[in-house]
């Protein structure tokens, strides 16, 4: 009789079991869902406000603009301090820059891809001013080559770009100054000449440099390259920055400002195949010699 008892009661027992077994799987998954998504949630609060902070760049600062910036870090370099690749095909064959001095303080912390800014070691307002001071001192000293604007790469802040004839009215150019053909020698975006532009948030900048140029530049401490710089970037199956597309950190003092106005010249040596005029005279630096 007891054991008829125990064989009625057994499929109660079995349900039993497999609801005790239903709802520890639902309690386990809610507790597995809850241990990762919350997490998640505050990486990615965290990390759209840090992209927020960075300012206004290339890309807007909203949440589609960091979805954008999110999928790009798909692509970006493994190093920034790799310099770019020589090619045998490159004109002009050499860089712009012999020697730099090595810069005296360790590297600032950099964060973002668009924007793209310096973190620390962000210069006092009159540091800025002078190196924008420097920047326009360049197109006075170099009239029919030169050119200030708003940045094609940036959308805004003060650019230097490189003329082709059209593109300075008013201005007799010099055609025999500039290299032959309808377009520049190494395009940046979309083939406006621009040379470098400077980011008020942070007083760095972003130039198109030699390789060589390049190399030395980072070798020496004074910038690193852009995090896409010439990556190909999936569905555009194109690289969207240059091989040489590299951020220089911003002044610490008057003498560093001389430093980055070099290495301008040396920008649009490679843009245009120019020897810009405006010698910073600054220690430490010695540049190509104009061609006999």
């Amino acid at each position: 009789m007891a054991a008829s008892s125990d064989d009625a009661l057994l499929p109660l027992r079995n349900l039993f079991s497999t609801v005790q077994s239903l709802e520890l799987s639902r309690l386990l998954l809610s507790t597995l869902a809850i241990s990762v998504f919350l997490p998640l949630c505050r990486f990615v609060h965290r990390d759209y406000y840090d992209f927020i902070a960075l300012g206004p760049g290339g890309t807007p600062s909203n949440f589609f603009g960091y979805l954008r910036i999110s999928y790009l870090r798909l692509f970006t370099l493994k190093d920034p301090f790799t310099p770019p690749p020589p090619t045998q095909t490159e004109r002009p064959i050499e860089g712009f820059l012999i020697t730099l001095p090595k810069r005296p303080q360790p590297r600032p912390s950099v964060a973002g891809i668009a924007p793209h800014r310096q973190t620390t070691q962000k210069p006092p307002a009159y540091l800025y001013q002078l190196l924008r001071i420097a920047l326009y001192s360049l197109v006075s000293a170099n009239p029919k080559l030169l050119r200030s604007g708003n940045s094609c790469f940036e959308k805004h802040g003060l650019a230097l770009f490189l003329c082709l004839c059209p593109q300075c009215p008013d201005v007799e150019c010099h055609t025999e100054l500039l290299h032959s053909g309808p377009t520049h020698m190494n395009a940046t975006c979309k083939d406006t000449g621009e040379i470098c532009h400077l980011h008020p948030s942070d007083s760095s900048m972003h130039l198109t440099l030699h390789p060589a140029d390049a190399a030395l530049v980072i070798s020496q401490g004074w910038g690193e390259r852009h995090p896409l710089a010439g990556c190909l970037v999936f569905p555009y199956g194109k690289r969207l920055l240059p091989e040489g597309f590299v951020m220089v950190y911003a002044p610490q003092d008057e003498g560093q400002v001389g430093v980055l106005k070099d290495i301008a010249r040396a920008a649009g040596w490679w843009v245009g195949g120019v020897r810009l005029v405006g010698d910073s005279k600054t220690y430490g630096v010695s540049t190509r010699p104009r061609d006999k």
